[in-house]
């Protein structure tokens, strides 16, 4: 599993805990809220093989 596919699975879990969070009244909206900043820090953060150094 590299961190792209990590992060993008923290982000599918954190929409679906905001959409459950949303339907019922239940802290797992902010979890999903936090899952999916996290998996976008993730793929904002990640660094790119330098090939040849």
């Amino acid at each position: 599993m590299t961190v792209r596919t990590f992060a993008f699975a923290l982000m599918a879990l954190g929409l679906a805990l905001l959409l459950v969070g949303w339907q019922t009244v239940s802290p797992a909206g902010f979890v999903g809220v936090a899952l999916i900043a996290l998996g976008a820090i993730l793929l904002w953060t990640r660094r790119t093989p330098r090939h040849g150094r």
